[in-house]
Order: structure tokens, then C-alpha cells, then sequence
């Protein structure tokens, strides 16, 4: 494929280059993650960095959608990175449950890790355990939800650590569904625990 010299069509993440839309709209969408390197238009699906400014070309006449995301999560981040250090942190998290170390991508997994080691009934808990298929604007992907808890009375729940203001992203949407359904399947329980839910949970209440 060669690369138009102009600047119409290159991507927003990577910068490479393309000569029609639909080729730049297919490499978004599949060389980059919703929600951190794009979000999509709630009206005409097309991949952006800023719906603001896109909302008032191409719908003047529409409004945002009550807690729908106006830019990728990496944009706020940069943003925030200039007045402070970034909230999140990774790294390895022993477990003595699990008897080795886990990697954690975000303060929130490093608390639920803790969490769950002094839960009582938890018996083991893997990370990034199964792969899930599921379909996403007509293509197939596969999802890694982030744990698996064993209890000792053999229930088990796949968990998907997440900001609450991702909760309604579409392609995380189409991601959940098909967990919920392979769960199901299972007679596991699938659950999405975001700040709000992991603060109830360290306090021994439902995170949903």
C-alpha cells in the first residue's frame, strides 16, 4: 500500500498513512483499542480522538450522550501527567495463596489481589486465566478478562477490572456479553468491578 503524502488520512495513534477512509478506518480498528488509542462516534461509528470537535462538523444538530466518553482514556492521562504523577502503577504482587508472583496493570488489581488473599473463602485466583471469542462491528476478537476466583465450596467468578467511565464503551459491551454467556455455560458468575464496586467490597458488601 503506498502512503498519501497528505495529511487526510493517517492515523491518529501510529501515524501511518493511507490513501482512502476505509483502509485508515480498518487499521484503527484493528491495530488500536477503543477507549485508549480511539473512542467511536455514538452516531456514525467513525474512530476518533475528540468527539467534541467532530460532533460540531458532522452533527451540529446532535448532543453527546450522558456519560459517554469525549476523548481516549491516553489523552486525559497525558493531560494529567502534566500537573501530577499518573494515578495508575504496575508491576508483581506475591501471592501466598497462589504461591507466586502476579502482575498487576493497575492500582485497582493490586487492591483486589489484596482483597482476595484475605478473604477466607477464596481458595486461588488466577490472572488473565481464558481467552473468550467474541464479535465486535461484524469482525471477531478475543478477550482476556482479568481474573478467575476459586472458592473453597467450588463456585467460581470470572472478573473484569475496569474505571466506571469505561462501563458503557461498546466494544466493551460486545466484550461482556460474550463473557456473561461463556460464564453461563459454565454455571460461573461473570462480574465488571469498577472503583465504585471495589470500594464497597473491601467493606464485605455486593460490588454490583
Amino acid at each position: 500500500m503506498s502512503i498519501k503524502n497528505t495529511r487526510d488520512y493517517v492515523c491518529f495513534v501510529c501515524f501511518e498513512g493511507f490513501e482512502d477512509i476505509d483502509s485508515f478506518r480498518d487499521h484503527i480498528i484493528t491495530n488500536h483499542e477503543e477507549g485508549t488509542d480511539f473512542i467511536f462516534c455514538p452516531h456514525c461509528k467513525f474512530p476518533l480522538r475528540e468527539l467534541k470537535t467532530h460532533l460540531a462538523l458532522k452533527h451540529p444538530e446532535l448532543q453527546i450522550p450522558k456519560d459517554y466518553p469525549t476523548k481516549p482514556i491516553i489523552l486525559r492521562d497525558i493531560k494529567k501527567q502534566k500537573k501530577k504523577k499518573p494515578a495508575y502503577k504496575q508491576g508483581n504482587y506475591f501471592s501466598k495463596k497462589n504461591n507466586k508472583d502476579l502482575f498487576f496493570r493497575s492500582g485497582m488489581e493490586l487492591e483486589f489481589y489484596k482483597i482476595l488473599e484475605d478473604k477466607t473463602d477464596v481458595s486461588k485466583y488466577n490472572v488473565e486465566p481464558i481467552e473468550i471469542d467474541y464479535i465486535f462491528e461484524g469482525s471477531s476478537h478475543r478477550y482476556i478478562p482479568d481474573i478467575l476466583v476459586e472458592y473453597s465450596d467450588g463456585k467460581k467468578q470470572l472478573w473484569e477490572i475496569k474505571p466506571f467511565h469505561q462501563r458503557k464503551l461498546p466494544k466493551n459491551q460486545a466484550k461482556w456479553k460474550a463473557a456473561n454467556e461463556y460464564c453461563k455455560r459454565r454455571n460461573w458468575e461473570f462480574i465488571v468491578l469498577t472503583e465504585r464496586g471495589l470500594r464497597l467490597f473491601k467493606k464485605g458488601r455486593n460490588p454490583v
